[in-house]
């Protein structure tokens, strides 16, 4: 099993060290990353509507190909011009999103202090977060799209220290069996030493 452990951790450096490296450029350019992500996926929306229309000229003279193709060059083309009005309008939703719920949980925790339900305090407080933070992204969708940005560069550098925690971790384990297991093969036990 700790060989199996071992192989995939030696496979998780690459992980590491590209999470390491998204993550460093998330936090320090969140604004050029969010411009280039949003580049290549309108580039990969375009090359997909090129190739149905290919395979509907070459192999499938069939409409859906056709409209497919049709309608994945134009949204390529929109998300690749107009990215910053797409982010601000899932990032306005989003915030619309959160203080709604806020206000149903700020209900819910009122409603639960007048019945003497317990963690009202809590769902208060945590609601209340909600309601600002919504408002926060809904009033200024850019500044809140690159702390979005750099809080998932933040999460990244997390998730690659923590994996190579468990990267020397799973080598240090894998070195004891290693060391154990030259200790019990050495022993010669035999039927006579036994008894």
């Amino acid at each position: 099993m700790t060989d199996i452990l071992v192989k995939i951790k030696n496979l998780s450096i690459i992980t590491i060290a590209a999470s390491l490296i998204i993550g460093l450029v998330l936090i320090i350019r969140p604004g050029e990353t969010l411009q280039i992500v949003s580049l290549i996926c309108g580039v990969s929306v375009i090359l997909l509507g090129i190739a149905a229309w290919i395979i509907y000229f070459v192999k499938d003279n069939s409409m859906f190909m056709a409209i497919l193709g049709t309608i994945s060059l134009i949204a390529g083309i929109i998300v690749c011009v107009k990215y910053k009005s797409l982010i601000t309008i899932v990032l306005v939703l989003f915030g619309a999103f959160l203080i709604v719920s806020g206000v149903i949980d700020l209900l819910s925790a009122i409603k639960a202090k007048k019945i003497g339900g317990a963690g009202w305090k809590v769902s208060m407080a945590m609601s209340g977060a909600m309601i600002i933070v919504g408002i926060v992204v809904t009033v200024n969708p850019f500044t809140s799209m690159e702390m979005i940005t750099r809080f998932l560069g933040v999460g990244l550098i997390c998730y690659a220290v923590m994996d190579l925690i468990a990267y020397f971790q799973i080598k240090r384990v894998a070195g004891l069996e290693t060391v154990v297991d030259k200790n019990v093969t050495e022993i010669n036990i035999t039927k006579d030493d036994i008894e």
